[in-house]
């Protein structure tokens, strides 16, 4: 090439754009007597590649609450409901196809009801669209109440079920069913294997809500029961309340309980020498009963029979267990685990079937909820009229030595 004559070289380096893939169309005009061909090669690898990462979306940044019992009575359920929360919205953060960063904002409620709405308010202050909470219906009817107040904070609660939260506020739903198909099946229950039920209930909005629909079931039956005993909330020592429930001879004791006070109670009945059913109405401390009261458990026929299911079969459930497995070594499928990461699923299904905007509001996740038709690791969840979904109930029972799944059944 003569030395006084300038070559210039054209690269017309086109990229397309397909899904994520961000490209340009560069034309660059390279003096050939000042780069080696080297250089040049170089020039041009950085021209596709600066760009490319440059141009990249950012996923929009989304805080979410998270108010639960973490410390207290309640704390084992809250803990795992938390873990759950905490595997989906890894998952989330891990979709390059969905256009949202998940931020946790985790709060302790400690199991009381005024601290939760306090918590709750300050999320609303602080304008966070959503929060998933709390454990029982006690903690969450206050939340539930002051949705109804402002329309900057939309509640998910993932296990409340009780009468008084059906259909209370635009911008409260609930991930666990109500309770009335859970009453029904319990008093039909009875109905076919015991003549004397005792039912012990624990005295709050929860408790009374499910033991009444319990009695409505027997009376519209014409059965007869030997007695309806409360559980205060304080209440701790269940020697002499024990005597007294097996002092009218019941063949059966329907225990309305969702705390860790179910243990002793079951092992003060069965040291007591009581050989009849025991029918749980709530499933959360199965693990702790499994591992601490299998002596105890052995003695007499034990069943639960809950509102929810703790995981439906499926390929959904078992990659869940495995996720959940090598972040916390624990099996889920005995725990709440599955309802706190169904809840955090179906606020990224409401992105999803929202109106597409960036800035996420109450509405907009209202407006993606309202669209779900997500099937969760606990089974549909698709909402009625009133925010809550169709009933997936579980029975288990004990046997030699462990809880064993009997039926799963969609009402």
């Amino acid at each position: 090439m003569h030395p006084n004559k300038q070559n210039k070289i054209h690269a017309n380096i086109q990229c397309g754009t397909t899904g994520m893939k961000q490209s340009c169309i560069l034309d660059i005009n390279i003096n050939c007597r000042h780069i080696s061909v080297a250089g040049f090669l170089m020039l041009i690898l950085l021209c596709c590649i600066v760009p490319v990462s440059a141009l990249e979306p950012e996923k929009a940044k989304i805080t979410i609450g998270v108010i639960l019992p973490l410390s207290g009575d309640d704390s084992v359920a809250g803990s795992h409901l938390l873990q759950g929360i905490q595997v989906a919205a890894d998952e989330i953060n891990a979709d390059e196809t969905c256009r949202y960063q998940v931020d946790l904002q985790v709060a302790d409620d400690t199991g009381d009801p005024d601290r939760a709405l306090t918590l709750f308010k300050e999320m609303q202050t602080d304008s966070i669209p959503v929060v998933i909470g709390s454990y029982t219906t006690t903690l969450t009817l206050p939340m539930a109440r002051e949705t109804g107040k402002s329309d900057t904070t939309l509640l998910i609660s993932p296990q409340a079920n009780g009468e008084s939260l059906y259909g209370i506020s635009p911008l409260f739903y609930q991930v666990n069913p109500p309770i009335f198909a859970l009453a029904q099946f319990v008093s039909e229950w009875l109905a076919y294997t015991s003549d004397r039920p005792a039912l012990v209930y624990v005295q709050d909005k929860y408790g009374e809500s499910v033991l009444n629909h319990i009695l409505k079931g027997l009376i519209e039956q014409d059965f007869q029961i030997s007695g309806t005993y409360p559980v205060l909330p304080e209440e701790n020592d269940f020697s002499s309340f024990t005597r007294t429930i097996l002092d009218k001879a019941p063949d059966a004791i329907v225990i309305i309980m969702y705390d860790t006070r179910q243990i002793p109670l079951i092992r003060n009945i069965s040291e007591a020498g009581y050989r009849g059913q025991v029918l749980l109405t709530e499933s959360s401390c199965l693990e702790n009963l499994e591992k601490e009261e299998t002596d105890a458990l052995s003695r007499f026929p034990l069943f639960t029979i809950s509102a929810y299911t703790n995981l439906v079969p499926g390929d959904h459930s078992d990659r869940f267990v495995q996720s959940y497995q090598e972040a916390f070594g624990n099996d889920p499928s005995k725990t709440l685990a599955g309802y706190g990461y169904d809840s955090m699923m179906l606020i990224a299904d409401a992105f999803r079937n929202g109106n597409g905007e960036e800035n996420i509001t109450a509405e907009m996740i209202k407006e993606g909820l309202d669209n779900s038709r997500y099937y969760g690791v606990t089974g549909p969840k698709i909402f009625d009229m009133n925010h809550a979904p169709t009933s997936a109930m579980d029975r288990w029972g004990f046997k030699d030595g462990r809880f064993e799944l009997m039926t799963i059944s969609l009402v």
